[in-house]
């Protein structure tokens, strides 16, 4: 199952749980019931900062959601 973006419809009824950008587990994560057809809640963004050959790059990011059951 793919994981879900914040605001985005749920494809199916059941629990979704708070993961990484990448997918990655994420501490205290977020637990959510949703029915199929409502949107997920929103996530706060977060700042990372990329260092590369000297050069600092910052990305703003958003966990995900993923349905568990």
């Amino acid at each position: 199952m793919a994981t879900l973006k914040s605001g985005e419809t749920a494809t199916q009824t059941g629990t979704y749980v708070e993961v990484g950008h990448g997918g990655g587990k994420v501490k205290n994560a977020k637990r959510v019931e949703v029915k199929q057809g409502d949107k997920l809640p929103e996530l706060e963004t977060y700042t990372v900062t990329i260092e590369h050959k000297g050069e600092k790059k910052t990305r703003n990011r958003q966990h995900r959601w993923h349905l568990v059951k």
